[in-house]
């Protein structure tokens, strides 16, 4: 009895053993399992980023990115680049470009590029300077197309015309691209803001050129488009000479039109000056001459009017059968020399050919020089005259 008792004591004893080892480890295993969480958990801000995959950019100062504006302020501009947060525009292009930064809106996206990588702040400082030009290249190329005026101001007097700024953007105006009123007073007029048509736009080369005359002759074509029902072509009108340039003379006249009177100005060709080839108009006008022109062209739809002196005069080539025959010889004086021949003058508004073949190698007579040539062929109809040149020389074993 004492020996059966004895034994059941032991097996409680050893299974409360077992129960209370069991609970120990059920007590001791969340501690445990605790302890490997606290090992695995992320123990800086790299861990924890490389946890979650997630790669701040580095920057580098001069780098150019894209980037989309977040916020929009009268004192900071704010764009997403990438970085851990979002860069800012420095404080002097908010002030250069104000009028441009403020039109942005947040979302747009833009070029930018990297002033400093990071400041005090931990952002990076951008420059939208780039951005900018790039959209004021663009601005003046779509001008130039559509023939719209732009502003710009006056900056430098420089030889031979003057330098002018276009939002930040330096342009140059020649002298002979302003209207006669501004050409004369260029170092006066420093400072003064006008309005100027792109005539030429190269970004490559940094090339911007302008003319303020092309803006107040387009608005005197505009006006003058009113006035052309008021004349007809080949009527003979009373001019006076407004300006001489290379390529002709520029001429004014007055029209009437609901009982007022009104000046058209009409070009007249250096080609319609006179029968004769013309080298320099100054020779046959200058500017305050009147004169008798006749109008020879009308363009509705830009406004210009051609005019001409030479259809006021006789033309030499009416009578051209009258002056000259068919192997005669006659005396001229070289006008111009062409790879396909030389031309001859022989009357005022009369030239005649010879033909290269028609000549000895290094023997062909120079322009200004006085000739003698014979008469080979005369062509009223088509205005031309072949030529040969006569001998003045009897030929070897002439008799």
């Amino acid at each position: 009895m004492n020996s059966k008792l004895k034994n059941q004591n032991s097996n409680l004893n050893s299974n409360l053993k077992t129960k209370k080892t069991q609970k120990e480890k059920e007590h001791s295993s969340p501690t445990t399992h605790n302890s490997q969480l606290t090992t695995n958990a992320p123990q800086t801000m790299e861990e924890l980023l490389a946890s979650t995959g997630y790669v701040i950019k580095g920057f580098k100062k001069g780098e150019v990115l894209e980037g989309k504006i977040t916020r929009v302020s009268p004192k900071e501009i704010l764009i997403n680049i990438g970085g851990k947060t979002d860069g800012v525009v420095i404080d002097r292009e908010l002030e250069n470009y104000r009028e441009t930064l403020q039109a942005l809106k947040p979302g747009d996206k833009v070029t930018a590029q990297i002033i400093v990588s990071e400041n005090d702040r931990g952002q990076a400082v951008l420059s939208l300077r780039q951005s900018i030009f790039e959209k004021r290249w663009t601005e003046l190329s779509d001008c130039q197309k559509s023939g719209e005026s732009v502003e710009v101001v006056l900056k430098d007097s420089v030889r031979g015309g003057m330098l002018v700024e276009y939002s930040g953007l330096r342009g140059y105006i020649p002298q002979s691209q302003f209207d006669g009123s501004l050409s004369k007073q260029l170092d006066k007029i420093v400072g003064r803001r006008i309005q100027a048509k792109v005539m030429e736009v190269d970004q490559p080369t940094n090339r911007l050129i302008f003319s303020q005359r092309a803006v107040v002759e387009g608005d005197a074509l505009v006006k003058q488009k009113e006035l052309l029902s008021t004349i007809t072509v080949g009527d003979t009108v009373e001019s006076t000479i407004t300006g001489i340039v290379p390529f002709g003379a520029f001429a004014k006249f007055t029209v009437e039109k609901e009982k007022k009177k009104h000046e058209i100005e009409g070009l007249i060709h250096i080609s319609e000056i006179a029968w004769e080839k013309v080298e320099d108009t100054g020779e046959y006008m200058k500017q305050g001459d009147t004169v008798k022109v006749k109008i020879i062209g009308i363009d509705e739809k830009s406004g210009k009017v051609t005019l001409s002196l030479k259809q006021l005069l006789p033309d030499p080539w009416e009578h051209v059968l009258d002056m000259f025959e068919k192997d005669t010889q006659v005396k001229g004086k070289v006008s111009r020399v062409s790879p396909y021949g030389i031309f001859v003058n022989l009357s005022p508004g009369i030239d005649g050919l010879i033909h290269v073949s028609k000549m000895t190698p290094g023997e062909e007579p120079k322009v200004g020089e006085e000739i003698t040539v014979t008469i080979e062929d005369i062509q009223p109809d088509k205005r031309k005259i072949g030529l040969s040149m006569s001998l003045t020389e009897k030929p070897i074993g002439y008799r």
